[in-house]
């Protein structure tokens, strides 16, 4: 299995993952953007960027995405695995510096608008 298929295969497992915690997911196929999925449910909107491996984004990207998600008011999230083969973990990004993150995890409940 290729590099790319790898990473779609990672991408479509966060999507089914959001999926079935309420969220409506949109995947940019084939994606070179500095986002991977959007999910969204009521009063709630991430822009996601997965990564199979440790969650550190190079710092251009971080800039983006933060910046883009402050564009529309949605979570940075950076999305990726703990371990090989592990559960999918979140990272709320909350600056534009490497350690500038929270654990985050997807919230079950839909928020009333």
């Amino acid at each position: 299995m290729s590099q790319y298929e790898r990473g779609r295969a990672f991408e479509y497992r966060v999507r089914d993952a959001l999926g079935a915690d309420g969220y409506e997911v949109l995947r940019s196929a084939g994606s070179k953007t500095k986002v991977d999925l959007a999910a969204f449910k009521p009063g709630q909107l991430l822009l996601v960027q997965c990564k199979r491996t440790s969650g550190t984004i190079p710092p251009a990207e971080r800039t983006d995405l933060l910046r883009i998600a402050g564009y529309v008011g949605a979570l940075p999230i950076v999305a990726h695995r703990s371990r090989p083969r592990g559960p999918i973990a979140y990272r709320l990004l909350t600056g534009p510096g490497p350690k500038q993150w929270d654990h985050w995890t997807p919230d079950v409940e839909e928020v009333e608008l």
